[in-house]
């Protein structure tokens, strides 16, 4: 095709969108910029050039420009990513309208109703989000059940709880489950990584594996419980911590220090945002007073072998039980917003969460006035304090932050 047809729109957009899976985004913001002079109204590529601007220079202004021209010129999605980059700077209120443009067009178009969902979450109006995200599907949990509650329906007295979304909405979510056998038989299915874990908190539930589930039985989400149970987010149980694991044996005169860089997520846009370069952390390696340890997992940095003076610990992790360990063994524990936080905060294990300024709708970014203090804290933990960033691309700052708060310890 391309070399058919090497000015065709459709292969200059395919093209754009291979170098940008690529990670090759200059590349690819050229490749859009010289295809726009000399096509201005190609509605597609004004898309591909806002998205560009988004994942290079977290730059949604223009972001929201290039797809305000993409929509002017025939592209129906334009509404949908206008929303995304107005929820990311904090324009809940106008995302929503946007969102809401979109499903005009669109009704029930499944990803605009959870981010509209996600939108009001993130706003901390609970029944709003879980009436809208409630009714989303994967293709998970249609091969795992025929038999998914329905809201405004009775709960049967033998269930199962399916651990659907992350690692780290699991751990997040697990604190219900006491709510919801005080009057059920429940049988609980998790990521086989979690299982040992819960197993050692609730010796009393049945923990299996997914592919044991019986299809038949009536299933929950577990991210669904504070919804399912009618816990709305004012009073979070057991943000004291709800996990216990024993210490690993590791021990130092210096300051344990735990660290994590990099997430993994589903979407390019929040793996941008919630990853940061390692080399932002080098005054933290260079603290004499200190000792980092290394619970980066998934590494595609390379920070543990550039970095041989940290302590890499994750070698010997075999599942999250080992992780629990090692991490009671930390003094405090600094994580971007992956698994690792909801591990800490569930174990009550002093954490700083370095933030985006676009953060995940549970940190509740549309929620921050001067009545409460998510600014810093979070109802979910009371032992993870946050450190947000000022604005849509540095991390100096609230690193900076964290490095002079060591160095008087």
């Amino acid at each position: 095709m391309s070399k058919l047809y090497p000015e065709h729109s459709k292969t200059i957009s395919n093209q754009v969108k291979s170098l940008t899976h690529k990670g090759l985004l200059f590349e690819a913001e050229k490749l859009c910029v010289d295809y726009l002079k000399k096509n201005p109204t190609d509605s597609h590529l004004w898309y591909h050039l806002g998205l560009l601007k988004e994942l290079i220079y977290s730059n949604e202004e223009q972001a929201i420009e290039c797809y305000k021209i993409s929509g002017q010129n025939g592209n129906p999605s334009a509404d949908y990513n206008i929303a995304v980059s107005l929820k990311k700077i904090g324009k809940f209120k106008e995302a929503e309208d946007h969102f809401k443009q979109f499903l005009e067009r669109y009704p029930g178009d499944p990803i605009a109703t959870t981010s509209l969902g996600l939108c009001y979450l993130s706003q901390k109006k609970f029944n709003e989000g879980y009436e809208l995200i409630y009714n989303r599907t994967t293709p998970l949990i249609k091969k795992l059940t025929k038999n998914l509650w329905k809201p405004n329906t009775p709960l049967d007295k033998e269930l199962v709880i399916i651990g659907d979304q992350g690692y780290g909405d699991q751990i997040q979510f697990i604190r219900y489950l006491p709510f919801i056998t005080k009057n059920h038989n429940i049988k609980v299915a998790v990521s086989e990584s979690l299982i040992r874990l819960f197993k050692q908190n609730y010796p009393e539930i049945e923990f299996i594996h997914k592919k044991d589930i019986n299809p038949n039985i009536q299933a929950l989400r577990l991210t669904d419980l504070a919804y399912v149970l009618g816990m709305n987010f004012d009073n979070i149980p057991f943000s004291e911590g709800y996990l216990k694991s024993n210490s690993s044996n590791i021990k130092n005169n210096k300051l344990k220090i735990g660290l994590c860089w990099e997430a993994g997520a589903s979407g390019i846009r929040d793996m941008i945002k919630r990853t940061i370069n390692v080399k932002y952390f080098e005054p933290l390696l260079n603290l004499k007073n200190i000792q980092v340890y290394s619970f980066q997992y998934t590494d595609t940095q390379d920070g543990n072998i550039k970095y041989p003076q940290m302590i890499n610990l994750t070698k010997d992790f075999k599942d999250f039980s080992d992780t629990a360990s090692a991490l009671s063994s930390m003094d405090v524990i600094i994580t971007v917003d992956t698994s690792i936080v909801h591990l800490a905060g569930a174990l009550g294990i002093k954490t700083y969460l370095l933030l985006p300024y676009s953060a995940d709708w549970r940190w509740f970014n549309g929620a921050i006035s001067e009545s409460n203090n998510y600014e810093t804290q979070t109802p979910w933990y009371k032992s993870v304090e946050l450190f947000r960033q000022n604005d849509y691309i540095s991390w100096t700052e609230p690193i900076s932050n964290i490095i002079e708060r060591l160095k008087s310890n």
